[in-house]
């Protein structure tokens, strides 16, 4: 394929990963915000019901490796992401039916109702996150069936970069569909704005997934699908886990991407108030600060891939990137001490570009580190490091500013926040070391070992 064939190939398939960041935006954004401030609803079952897509994780492999057996006409991964888009879609709208239905109680000072479908909400999300897991597993599957070694660092650069262009790009969208209900103090027009919105958005997006995603993959031919059912009567789930311990680096990558994924996020939870409590910045502008990280790490990944991987390496990159990630971490802290805003800004800034770096590397070693029979398996796993790994720092950023309180006698004492930060740079660095001992070829020659021994086993 030529190359600009494939960078158009890339470009649209990354309108599903676009896709997944306007749900982002939709979920954790929009109908966050509308349950604790309009809707006052505990933000901590908000926090229940928005965090249970999370918790259902696990079933990220379950899904990659039925993916790996899948032969519907044919096509392996298609099945799924279609069918999964679908059911978050649905979902989509069902969730958004019941924050209206929340709003209906909260209206009426019900708190026990509220209480009530805030945990049936809970139960859609855990629905949602299946759906979720159903879907992007297998895509990230079908990313390594559709490119070479070569292409996949420029295949990341771009898919992921539109990932993040769905954030933005959603975020506008979305709030045009709202309209005038963004700036009202009114419940009856917020609710028809929320209503405009789950009319539209979730058809709008199920139709950009299927122009994404409809006959991209090849076909198995008859031969090659006769010959996969072979294979797969073998490898079962069982067999499955037998070839996933067979090679040293899988545990060895799989702790390695949760430090790093753990590292990276830890500033999630304690960013905003970061701003608000040292340099006394307004809601408004605390909330811009992701922005301005979201830029910078979407500046990070669109570029390494073309830029530094070809020539250092996926892992030499990981290093850079984690080292100047701490760097960077660390002069959030020092513009801190400063109280200086443009500095703390711009190193923010800067912060968001080296984490793109980092996160280009490792997703190209993440599809790296698979095989062509098992790619759905693998990369299940590597979304489950990813996914849980993102939760705990969510958690872990709140619990460590308060641990460091303790000792600083305040919360939201600089020395509190300092700390937090001061752990994620380590972390950054020692993940951004360790990614730097994947080793790829180890990987393949071990897994392949194991494949012909579960295969030549089942045979005899």
């Amino acid at each position: 394929m030529g190359s600009a064939k494939f960078v158009l190939l890339a470009i649209r398939l990354g309108l599903f990963q676009a896709c997944l960041g306007a749900l982002s935006v939709l979920t954790l954004g929009i109908f966050n915000r509308l349950l604790i401030e309009e809707f006052a609803v505990p933000a901590a079952l908000t926090a229940l019901a928005l965090g249970c897509q999370q918790l259902v994780a696990f079933t990220r492999v379950w899904f990659g490796q039925r993916s790996d057996r899948c032969r519907w006409r044919g096509l392996r991964r298609t099945p799924f992401i279609i069918g999964g888009a679908a059911a978050f879609c649905a979902l989509t709208w069902i969730a958004g039916r019941m924050v209206l239905w929340i709003a209906a109680a909260s209206m009426l000072d019900d708190t026990s109702a509220v209480i009530t479908r805030g945990l049936l909400l809970a139960v859609v999300f855990l629905l949602y996150g299946i759906a979720i897991s159903a879907s992007s597993t297998p895509f990230a599957a079908l990313l390594v069936d559709v490119s070479t070694e070569k292409q996949r660092p420029v295949l990341v650069s771009i898919v992921w970069s539109m990932l993040m262009l769905g954030i933005v790009v959603g975020a506008i969208l979305l709030s045009s569909f709202l309209g005038s209900s963004c700036a009202s103090s009114e419940l009856t027009d917020v609710i028809a704005g929320v209503k405009r919105l789950i009319a539209i958005a979730p058809m709008v997006i199920f139709a950009l997934v299927l122009i994404a995603i409809a006959g991209v993959e090849p076909r198995l031919t008859n031969s090659k699908v006769g010959q996969a059912q072979s294979n797969d009567q073998e490898i079962s789930l069982g067999a499955s886990w037998t070839i996933l311990r067979a090679s040293p680096q899988v545990g060895y990558f799989f702790a390695v991407l949760s430090l790093f994924t753990f590292s990276l996020f830890l500033q999630e939870a304690v960013l905003e108030p970061y701003g608000g409590a040292i340099f006394a910045m307004d809601v408004c502008a605390t909330t811009r600060l992701n922005a301005i990280w979201g830029i910078g790490t979407l500046l990070g990944i669109a570029t390494t891939g073309f830029l530094f991987v070809p020539r250092l390496g996926a892992q030499r990159t990981a290093l850079l990137g984690g080292l100047l990630s701490a760097v960077f971490v660390l002069l959030i802290v020092v513009a801190g001490g400063m109280n200086s805003e443009p500095l703390f800004k711009g190193a923010l800034f800067l912060f968001g570009a080296a984490a793109g770096i980092s996160t280009n590397a490792s997703l190209t070693l993440m599809l790296g580190l698979t095989s062509p029979l098992m790619a759905g398996t693998f990369i299940g796993v590597w979304g489950l490091a990813q996914a849980y790994a993102r939760g705990l720092a969510t958690i872990g950023g709140g619990a460590l500013l308060s641990f460091f309180g303790q000792f600083s006698g305040s919360q939201n004492s600089f020395s509190a926040y300092a700390g937090v930060f001061i752990v994620q740079a380590i972390g950054l660095l020692i993940a951004g070391v360790m990614l730097l001992r994947v080793d790829t070829n180890l990987f393949q020659r071990k897994v392949e070992q194991a494949l012909t021994s579960v295969l030549s086993s089942e045979l005899d």
